[in-house]
């Protein structure tokens, strides 16, 4: 009598652990699934900037490549006139 109970317990339990792990580990797999997405993305964005940088230098236009890193770092022309988009669209 004891036996068949402890079995049934014992069964419950493996079921249990069983079911609580296929979750675990299908939680890690949905979340490292997004993570490989976001990462796809951001190479797909490296690449496209390598291949532009790449164009620009084999182009000779170094003054244009000298430029947008300058800009990218909050630089303009003494003539320019800057604007600032504050309405946040």
């Amino acid at each position: 009598m004891w036996s068949r109970f402890l079995l049934k317990v014992v069964l419950l339990v493996l079921v249990v652990v069983g079911t609580v792990q296929l979750i675990s580990a299908q939680v890690r797999l949905d979340k490292n699934q997004r993570q490989l997405a976001a990462l796809q993305e951001e190479k797909e964005q490296l690449v496209l900037n390598n291949e532009e940088l790449t164009a620009l230098l084999d182009d000779g236009s170094y003054d244009a490549l000298i430029e947008r890193a300058l800009r990218e770092n909050g630089y303009v022309r003494s003539d320019e006139r800057v604007y600032t988009d504050v309405t946040g669209n």
